[in-house]
């Protein structure tokens, strides 16, 4: 009976969380204008890792997928991440488990790796 709950809570979650987060839409980008401007970027002009991901959170509320990579892609690749241990947890609680993301340290170190070279390069590129 604790499986099947699960499995219906698997099924029904993201139904209710998107509902939420759809109601509160226009409420999550107003707050955002609230948000301080990163002190990195006002004194040095550089982009920190960080800079552009409200306004891609923005975009994404907005279904704008575009802009939300032109200002940061941390955020997309989070949800992407995200889904993908979604899907490993439903395959875990319906019965085939199937690993989605690799569990190599030598993946994760060549994506660090990759994120960092896009933190760096976005200055000098982006800009």
């Amino acid at each position: 009976m604790k499986k099947r709950a699960l499995q219906i809570i698997y099924i029904f979650l993201p139904i209710c969380l998107s509902a939420m987060v759809l109601g509160a839409r226009d409420f999550i980008i107003s707050l955002s204008y609230r948000f301080p401007v990163c002190p990195f970027y006002r004194y040095t002009g550089w982009y920190c890792p960080a800079c552009g991901n409200t306004r891609s959170v923005q975009s994404l509320l907005q279904g704008d997928l575009l802009s939300a990579l032109h200002y940061n892609i941390v955020p997309v690749i989070l949800l992407i991440l995200g889904l993908l241990l979604y899907g490993e947890l439903g395959t875990f609680l319906f019965g085939t488990y199937k690993r989605l993301l690799p569990r190599k340290g030598l993946f994760w170190i060549i994506f660090g790796i990759l994120m960092a070279m896009y933190f760096v390069g976005r200055n000098f590129f982006l800009s």
